[in-house]
């Protein structure tokens, strides 16, 4: 490997007579992906009011039109000159830069041998498929199917005459997660021969990039303003980038991206306060979204705080585990005034749905037969009252000025996909809703991928229909609500993938619009990379939960036989896919997923149905160890990029089955000897990430792994922090570090 090629400096200047002047746009240009040769930007995402526009720039090799309406920028490529353009969208005479990412994808063909051609029918899913099925081609002597994909690995299996089956003329195999396996596709990355780029020295008024590999593109913006590049070569090993001195007060942001041949680098992000590179993170603030470590709380199963407004549906057709337990927004406040989150070090609270949910009970689990209630807050009823169950607008006001006042974030679980069929909206309008049957009859539940923009959860759940405009405007009021009349620092949406981008699209701008203060969200999206990014933009969300980087950490933390170098691949995946600056959510659970800690202890099964083993016995904690696995799961999100999110009750390990089993009421008292020992744990490490810059900010790389040792390490101008895990029997050694068997270790030094 090649270290530290390429040198040359790099000067801040701007074509614009002043760079702190406003324009339409609030937020930082998210890159821009290229798919095909002609590709249609859709303005919006950078500009509020895109009647404004002007007209538009770019690079060399670029054909730019704009609609007549101004809605959408179509982009054509005259010949792949680059991995890396630029664009400027002008409104009043200042520009907006949007940095253009080229497709880095290549056609695969995967076959499947068929001499007399026994099978009727072959068809094949995966992350290129966004796991829909798709049908192959018959061909001669073999099944063919055309798959145009990114560099890296990707999951896919075959469905042979309706029955699931690997690629047996593949050898390269993955875990699903459920007990089975996935074939493998693998495309030649040229990982060696990528630069990778760190920040360096620092100084007055300038800052050096290194770079390990020669980057012969590169592209530099402070907030949305493209820097001009001068290149002199100077013969050292460095990129000097001078900063301006005209940089506005308050926070800028200045990120750096770099290409070669290969294809594209990492990227940088660096955080500036009145001109000024930071380098303490005391200098940090809660709306740095970077900085966030999320804490997610089921309301009901927190902590019952206000005993009056306590209701069970004490129905007989109800398990006690599926009914209400009491918790409510008072209970939340008791804790955010002990001090419970800020003493474990959270900054942002993440609330589970606390709008009105029905009285009654739905649902049907066969063994033990029962429904449920709504406890968990997903079936609204209405989307801007709050429950009376939880608390009403004044308990809830309470609740933010409290968590603001302790310097704590409040963000808030919102439901939009679908109502509950008591909802008036859904009573008044039930052609709002899509169809519960498909053509063929069948029924429209479940559907998750085939169907994924119109199936139900449930009979008594209806989809909306947001291809309706009326639709959409409606439910984006409601969300609106919650921000223009509570002091919230954003959402976590449910069900995002089930949602059409206009809505998406509509939500943000009119938050742009109403509200003047930095707002966060995050949605939740089970699916392939290239399905979760889609709905990840300055036009959309900030960020999404990265479910399958989650499940290659349950595999790789919880499973003995499991590597880490295929949690390496899926983190390097991640960075590829969201940027090396990411802010995606990194779970340590989910209401969704059984427990971590009862698959690390065995008491679990990755091959059984969890949720049926949260019904029919009582998981217990059968070793021991298993608190150092969720102490290492803890370590990887928090060093990592991203948000780590930390579901309630992990923080000591709380065990369980999947749902309700994963959502037993939180314990603050009577924790056990390894319950507090992983808690102080936790804690320290929060507040390590919080205290470092390298670890917040930091160039990622891989520096060492194989299947039971992994080395992490993130480097921010001098401070270089390394994270060592090993998951062996045997004690390891990394540069004068000595890790011992089923241990880890996280260093920092100063350079």
């Amino acid at each position: 490997m090649n270290k530290y090629l390429l040198v040359f400096v790099i000067v801040f200047t701007s074509c614009d007579k002043d760079i702190n002047v406003k324009n339409d746009h609030i937020s930082l240009s998210s890159p821009f992906y290229l798919e095909d040769e002609s590709n249609d930007l859709v303005t919006s995402d950078y500009i509020i009011n895109t009647q404004n526009i002007d007209s538009v720039s770019g690079s060399t090799g670029l054909i730019l039109n704009l609609s007549t309406n101004k809605s959408l920028l179509n982009i054509r490529i005259t010949k792949p000159i680059s991995h890396l353009y630029n664009i400027k969208i002008w409104t009043d005479g200042i520009s907006t830069d949007i940095p253009i990412f080229n497709s880095e994808k290549s056609n695969k063909q995967i076959e499947l041998l068929d001499v007399d051609k026994k099978y009727q029918s072959v068809l094949l899913k995966g992350e290129f498929t966004n796991w829909q099925l798709k049908r192959l081609n018959y061909k001669k002597d073999k099944w063919i199917y055309n798959a145009l994909v990114e560099k890296g690995e990707h999951q896919y299996i075959f469905s042979i005459d309706g029955v699931e089956r690997l690629d047996l003329n593949n050898s390269s195999q993955i875990s699903n997660g459920s007990g089975g396996f996935n074939s493998v596709l693998k495309v030649e990355s040229f990982e060696s021969e990528l630069p990778l780029v760190y920040s360096d020295g620092l100084f007055e008024n300038s800052f050096n990039v290194s770079s390990i590999n020669q980057f012969t593109k590169a592209l530099v913006y402070l907030d949305n303003k493209i820097i001009k590049v001068y290149n002199n070569q100077l013969g050292s090993n460095t990129v000097k980038i001078i900063l301006p001195k005209n940089i506005k007060k308050g926070r800028s942001l200045i990120r750096v991206y770099v290409a070669n041949k290969y294809g594209r680098g990492n990227d940088l992000l660096i955080p500036l306060h009145d001109g000024e590179i930071i380098t303490n993170t005391n200098n940090l603030q809660r709306t740095d979204f970077h900085n966030q470590i999320m804490y997610f709380l089921m309301v009901d199963r927190f902590l019952d705080g206000d005993i009056s407004n306590t209701k069970k549906l004490s129905n007989d057709s109800v398990n006690y585990k599926a009914d209400y337990f009491g918790g409510d927004l008072q209970g939340v406040i008791n804790k955010i005034n002990n001090n419970y989150f800020t003493n474990l070090g959270i900054n942002t609270i993440w609330l589970s749905p606390i709008t009105q949910n029905p009285e009654g009970a739905y649902g049907l689990w066969k063994n033990p037969l029962t429904k449920f209630s709504a406890y968990h807050g997903y079936w609204p009823i209405s989307n801007t009252k709050i429950d009376y169950r939880f608390g009403d607008d004044r308990t809830f006001k309470k609740l933010i000025t409290k968590a603001h006042d302790k310097n704590i974030n409040v963000i808030l679980d919102y439901v939009a996909n679908h109502v509950h069929i008591e909802h008036p909206l859904y009573k008044s309008n039930p052609d709002w809703a899509t169809s519960l049957y498909l053509p063929d009859g069948s029924m429209n539940t479940e559907k998750w991928d085939d169907h994924r923009l119109t199936t139900w959860f449930d009979t008594f759940l209806p989809t909306l229909d947001f291809s309706k405009r009326e639709v959409v405007e409606k439910m984006t009021d409601s969300a609106s609500y919650w921000l223009t009349n509570f002091d919230l620092d954003g959402f976590r949406h449910d069900a995002t993938k089930h949602i059409q981008l206009d809505f998406w699209r509509t939500l943000t701008k009119k938050i742009k619009n109403k509200v003047d203060r930095p707002i966060f969200q995050i949605g939740e999206t089970y699916g392939s990379p290239d399905l979760i990014k889609s709905y990840v933009n300055s036009g959309m969300l900030n960020g999404q939960f990265d479910f399958n980087l989650y499940d290659s950490s349950v595999q790789a933390f919880a499973n003995p036989n499991s590597s880490f170098v295929d949690l390496s691949n899926s983190l390097k995946k991640s960075l590829y896919y969201y940027g090396y600056n990411h802010l995606m959510g990194n779970i340590t659970g989910n209401q969704d997923r059984a427990r971590f800690i009862s698959y690390a202890s065995g008491d679990l099964s990755f091959s059984e149905d969890t949720k049926k083993a949260g019904w029919s016995r009582e998981i217990l904690m059968s070793d021991t160890n298993s608190y150092k696995k969720l102490e290492m799961l803890h370590a990887f999100n928090l060093f990592i990029p991203g948000i780590p999110s930390i579901y309630y009750g992990d923080e000591y390990g709380s065990i369980g089955g999947n749902d309700p089993d994963n959502r037993k009421l939180m314990k603050f008292e009577g924790l056990d000897s390894n319950e507090l020992k992983l808690k102080e744990k936790v804690t320290e490490l929060i507040n390590v990430r919080k205290s470092n810059m390298s670890i917040l900010y930091g160039t990622t790389s891989v520096e060492y792994v194989e299947k039971d040792i992994l080395v992490l390490k993130r480097k921010y101008f001098n401070q270089t922090s390394l994270a060592i895990f090993n998951k062996s029997a045997k004690d390891f050694s990394y540069k004068d570090n000595l890790i011992t068997a089923y241990d880890f270790k996280i260093v920092i030094y100063e350079n």
